[in-house]
């Protein structure tokens, strides 16, 4: 069994919505940062596309660690987890499109997903983690 700090769900939560606002910054409210092209070397998969990919990824594991404790199914934190990091891609998506010069990109909608889906067999080994309580005065507030 492997033993995993658990912090207090407060901070937990605190974590994941400072994801969210990290992609919203980055996503809504400055410019898109230069995708470089390096000479000579294929462009199989751009960097924007990366970019996505691990911020939907990071957003998702920092959901799954702050439902880690939830009273629900396996199934439910699961759709959940997924649900809520797959609706806010496409809503930022959305949001891009009210933009001058930024666009709905349905490549970066799969992007978004796929960095989601990176996450999800976590579910599939949660049962050899074991939790361990950290920061017990913190907990008071959880």
């Amino acid at each position: 069994m492997v033993r995993v700090p658990l912090l207090p769900r407060w901070l937990r939560w605190v974590g994941a919505c400072a994801v969210a606002a990290f992609i919203f910054y980055t996503s809504i409210l400055t410019t898109p940062p230069p995708n470089p092209v390096v000479p000579g070397k294929p462009d199989l998969l751009p960097l924007d596309k990366w970019r996505h990919f691990l911020a939907y990824a990071a957003l998702t594991g920092a959901l799954v660690y702050a439902t880690v404790d939830v009273d629900r199914s396996v199934r439910f934190r699961l759709l959940f987890v997924v649900g809520v990091a797959v609706l806010y891609g496409i809503g930022i998506e959305v949001g891009q499109s009210q933009i001058p010069n930024r666009y709905f990109s349905l490549g970066d909608a799969y992007a978004n997903a796929i960095g989601t889906a990176l996450v999800t067999p976590w579910y599939l080994v949660r049962s050899r983690i074991q939790f361990q309580p950290v920061l017990t005065r913190l907990a008071v507030f959880a």
